[in-house]
């Protein structure tokens, strides 16, 4: 059975819409989805389709690059309302985004928002999905003097080993996505070939970060079997093996 622990099936690069994306994925063999929200907004998308389908859960968050979107007193006030759903799983998608803007003022707000939305998840007994990106060092201090009392896991992750096992540390899980299927990307394999199993989940991030053999198309979650794949053969294990713990693995950190 296969979990995709990330996968933002709302986004209009589905041309088909939200609710054939989903049933494609689950024609495909995806056993289990989470959808995390990256504003206000794409939170009640995400929830609408968790409502819709017994094999969809999701997790409602604003997202590093939507702080602007909403102010933070009502955002977190409109995240609790959406979280009384037993539907949501996780708050999230939250954390620091360093790639598309540097200034200090905008980081700032960043940080503001990725503890609020930590302290409303301890608050809440959730898990949290952190976005990482370009900002390990600052990440990280955050998570040690903010951690997530209910767990939770670094989406996409794009750092160092030594990184992993301080994350590892704090009770988080690794989330491993496309980037490990594309030939010249060491840090992921590197991850892989390091991370304890019980601490792997796997996840696409559709639309987005399309796995080999399909990069550079529309990614969906049913492309979670190349990353399952690529990580079997890495640890020299079946896939079978892969997909099964990381599957339990989701359904642990969820809740599910």
């Amino acid at each position: 059975m296969i979990f995709d622990t990330h996968c933002h099936l709302y986004d209009e690069k589905y041309v088909e819409g939200p609710l054939e994306a989903v049933k494609t994925c689950i024609e495909n063999g995806v056993s289990l989805l989470m959808i995390p929200g990256d504003n206000v907004e794409n939170s009640k998308k995400a929830l609408e389709l968790a409502n819709h389908f017994n094999e969809v859960y999701c997790a409602v968050g604003i997202h590093p690059e939507e702080v602007d979107s909403i102010e933070l007193t009502k955002g977190i006030e409109e995240l609790k309302i959406l979280a009384r759903n037993n539907k949501v799983k996780a708050i999230g998608e939250i954390g620091i985004d360093r790639y598309w803007n540097k200034e200090e003022a905008v980081i700032a707000k960043q940080v503001e928002y990725f503890i609020a939305q930590i302290e409303l998840a301890n608050k809440l007994h959730l898990p949290v999905i952190i976005h990482d990106r370009e900002a390990h060092g600052l990440t990280l201090d955050i998570l040690k003097k903010h951690t997530p009392k209910y767990g939770g896991v670094l989406h996409c992750f794009s750092g160092s080993v030594e990184f992993m096992n301080e994350i590892i540390s704090l009770g988080l899980y690794i989330g491993l996505d496309g980037p490990v299927t594309w030939k010249n990307a060491k840090e992921p394999k590197e991850i892989a070939r390091n991370v304890p199993l019980d601490r792997l989940v796997v996840e696409t991030d559709s639309p987005y970060m399309t796995p080999a053999p399909n990069r550079g198309k529309i990614n969906y979650p049913h492309y979670v079997k190349f990353v399952i794949e690529e990580i079997a053969k890495i640890t020299e294990k079946v896939s079978r093996e892969i997909e099964e713990v990381t599957y339990e693995n989701g359904r642990k950190l969820f809740n599910i």
